[in-house]
């Protein structure tokens, strides 16, 4: 009785410091699931209603946005130290995101999706710059 109580006890210990190896293991790495399927489908909703996408091409988009943002995170978390080589590879995703949607748009919405993203550009320099001191 008194062995198998040890040998018990002793499984539960080892069970308990393996859970917390694991555990560990996934706190270092980014998120497994990429983004929320809600995160997703907002973007791609938001450019639905802006761009007046048909049915197909808001599957494909999706499917394109569902990419992008898990590179992003990728890139977010890979290069958090630096931010030079942060950028850099952000700015590669955003061409290869274009060239993505210029196989799925057509070019009057290609024309817009552009217009609204500089204007997202100076929307974020200018959001950046407000709440300094004095």
């Amino acid at each position: 009785m008194k062995s198998t109580f040890i040998t018990l006890l002793f499984l539960l210990g080892l069970t308990g410091v393996a859970s917390a190896q694991e555990q560990d293991r996934h706190g270092e790495l980014p998120g497994n699931n990429g983004p929320s399927i809600v995160r997703v489908r907002e973007v791609t909703r938001q450019l639905c209603n802006s761009l007046h996408l048909n049915e197909a091409q808001y599957i494909r988009l999706r499917a394109v946005n569902q990419i992008r943002l898990t590179r992003l995170d990728e890139i977010a978390w890979q290069y958090k130290d630096d931010i030079v080589e942060q950028r850099a590879r952000i700015s590669e995703l955003e061409s290869q995101y274009e060239t993505e949607c210029r196989r799925i748009l057509t070019p009057s919405q290609i024309s817009a999706l552009r217009s609204e993203s500089q204007h997202d550009d100076i929307r974020s320099t200018i959001d950046a710059n407000e709440g300094g001191v004095g």
